[in-house]
C-alpha cells in the first residue's frame, strides 16, 4: 500500500492563510462572511484587512447578491460559507447575479462532500459539482492538496470571471511536490498503467494512488490521472487514457449523477467510448457519522476502487 506524508493545516487553513496572501497583492480583493468565519478561517483577513471583511451573516443568497453588486464595481469578492449553504441555498443569486453577468466572484465551497460528516444532512454537501458544472461561465475547480489549492487559488484570482472551488475539512496527504502550478483544462498523469484508468479528483486522487497499489500486487496496471480543473475539463488525456487503457474507474467525494464521473462519461462517449464506473454517493442522503466510517460505508476507498476496477475488467474482457 502506498504511504504519503501529511501536511500540517488543514486544507481550510491553507485557503485562510492565501486568502490573506492575495489580500496583500490584491488591494481590491473583499471577503464576505456568513457567520463562519472561524470554520472556514476567513477569521485570518478578518484579522489582518478588518475595512475590508464584511460580515452578511446568516443570509447566504443576500451574501451572493452582494458579492455580485461589489464585483460590478471593480472589486474582487469571496462570498464565503459552507459549500451546502453556498450553493442550495444562494443558487437563484449565483445563476442571474454572478453567472449570468459573467461578474468576477469566487466561490469557496468549505466542508464540502462528506467532510462535514458529523454535522448531517443539511451540512454535507454533495451535489455541488453537478450543479455548479451546469452553470453558464462558471469554472469550477476541486484541489487536491495543500498546494494545490494555494496555487489554485492565485490562478482563480488572475482569471476575469466567476468561479466556484472546493475546500473541504481535511488534512490531506501531499501530492505535489515544492513549485507545482495548477493549470485550467489540464489533468495529472499521477502514475502510469495499460489496463484501467483511475481518474480522480480533490481528495479523491489519494483514494486512487492507493487502488493502483492494490491493484498491481493483483497483476493489474492501473493509470491514475487528478483532474482539479472540472471544468473546463481535459478532454484531450481523457481520449488519451480511454484509447490506452480500454476502460475507466472515477472517484469522487460528491453524487456520481451529474457529478465528476459523469463529466468524464460525456467526453468518452463522445469521442470515445469506453466502459466507465463511478465511485461515489448514490441515490440517498449521506448519513451522520465519522468521515472516515462514511467513506467506508459508501465503498469510497481503495478496497471500494478495486472492486468497481474488477467489474469494468469484466465488461471489458467480454467486449473483446
Amino acid at each position: 500500500m502506498t504511504t504519503f506524508s501529511f501536511y500540517k493545516e488543514s486544507m481550510r487553513e491553507t485557503f485562510g492563510m492565501t486568502l490573506v496572501e492575495l489580500g496583500e497583492k490584491y488591494t481590491n480583493l473583499l471577503v464576505l462572511d456568513a457567520d463562519l468565519n472561524t470554520s472556514t478561517r476567513t477569521v485570518l483577513f478578518k484579522e489582518r484587512f478588518p475595512r475590508r471583511f464584511i460580515q452578511c451573516g446568516v443570509a447566504e443568497g443576500n451574501m451572493l447578491g452582494i458579492a455580485a453588486g461589489l464585483a460590478s464595481l471593480g472589486f474582487i469578492t469571496f462570498p464565503c460559507t459552507f459549500a451546502a449553504f453556498a450553493i442550495r441555498k444562494g443558487l437563484d443569486q449565483l445563476f442571474m447575479n454572478i453567472c449570468y453577468p459573467g461578474l468576477n466572484v469566487k466561490i469557496p465551497g468549505s466542508y464540502s462532500g462528506l467532510t462535514a460528516s458529523k454535522n448531517g444532512p443539511s451540512h454535507n454537501m454533495m451535489e455541488d459539482i453537478a450543479i455548479t458544472r451546469s452553470l453558464p461561465g462558471l469554472r469550477v475547480v476541486c484541489s487536491g492538496d495543500n498546494r494545490e489549492l494555494r496555487s489554485a487559488m492565485h490562478a482563480i484570482v488572475e482569471y476575469e470571471g466567476p468561479v466556484y472551488f472546493r475546500v473541504p475539512r481535511v488534512v490531506p496527504p501531499v501530492l505535489f511536490s515544492e513549485g507545482y502550478r495548477f493549470n485550467w483544462g489540464k489533468g495529472i498523469t499521477l502514475r502510469e498503467g495499460k489496463d484501467v484508468a483511475l481518474i480522480g479528483t480533490g481528495i479523491t486522487t489519494s483514494i486512487c494512488l492507493k487502488a493502483a497499489m492494490l491493484l498491481e500486487s493483483e497483476g493489474v496496471s492501473a493509470e491514475v490521472i487528478h483532474m482539479p480543473s472540472i471544468k473546463p475539463l481535459d478532454e484531450e488525456t481523457i481520449v488519451k487514457t480511454a484509447k490506452k487503457t480500454g476502460c475507466i474507474v472515477t472517484v469522487e467525494d460528491g453524487r456520481i449523477f451529474g457529478g465528476f464521473g459523469s463529466a468524464i462519461s460525456e467526453v468518452t462517449s463522445r469521442e470515445y467510448p469506453v466502459f466507465v464506473e463511478h465511485v461515489g454517493i448514490g441515490d440517498f442522503v449521506a448519513e451522520s457519522d465519522d468521515m472516515s466510517s462514511l467513506m467506508k460505508r459508501y465503498d469510497i476507498t481503495p478496497e471500494g476502487v478495486v472492486k468497481r476496477v474488477q467489474l469494468v475488467l469484466k465488461k471489458k474482457r467480454v467486449l473483446c
